[in-house]
Formats: structure tokens, C-alpha cells, sequence
């Protein structure tokens, strides 16, 4: 969330990745904003839709602070690295807003 990377360059804007299935069921398009929830708190991105990633599963960049993904990850931290368990957050998604 420094934006001293090139992060920006390739992916300019924080993006939530669903499967195409998923998509289907949750009733989401490309572009629609929600709002994505766990145990620990929310944010707010716009869907795109990726056919590479699995049904059941999701994945977004957490690169700006205006997003501010961190806030969806609990307090535990993997013993290695001291990271968030990014992977293993459980999540639900909610339409805030249709494109």
C-alpha cells in the first residue's frame, strides 16, 4: 500500500476477481461495485470477472489504502512470514451498486 512498486502500472486500480460462475450466482457483472465482508470487516471494489479463478474462491489486490482489503483479515498472522492469512479468509460479497 506504499505504491513504491509498479503495482500501479500493472493494475492501476483495486479489483475484486470472481469466477464467471460465481458471477452468475451472486447475480454480479463486470465493473458492478460491492461490498466485501468477513468477520472482521468490509470494503468496497468493483468485480471483474476472471475465468482463471476457481468458483468458491476470490481474489483482489490490496495495494491502496483507500480500499484498505487489510481491514478483511483477522488478527493471525502466518508463523513464517508474519503476514496476514490472506488465503484463508472467509468472505461474502454484496451489490452495492449495478454497472
Amino acid at each position: 500500500m506504499t505504491r513504491r512498486t509498479k503495482n500501479n502500472e500493472l493494475r492501476p486500480a483495486d479489483l475484486l476477481d470472481v469466477s464467471p460462475d460465481d458471477a452468475k450466482r451472486l447475480d454480479v457483472r463486470n465493473s458492478d461495485v460491492v461490498r466485501v465482508v468477513s468477520r472482521y470487516g468490509s470494503a468496497m471494489l468493483p468485480v471483474r470477472l476472471n475465468p482463471a479463478i476457481q468458483p468458491g474462491q476470490m481474489f483482489a489486490t490490496f495495494q491502496t489504502p483507500e480500499v484498505f482489503l487489510n481491514a478483511l483479515t483477522g488478527p493471525h498472522r502466518d508463523e513464517t512470514t508474519g503476514t496476514p492469512e490472506y488465503k484463508v479468509t472467509a468472505v461474502r460479497i454484496e451489490t452495492v451498486r449495478s454497472s
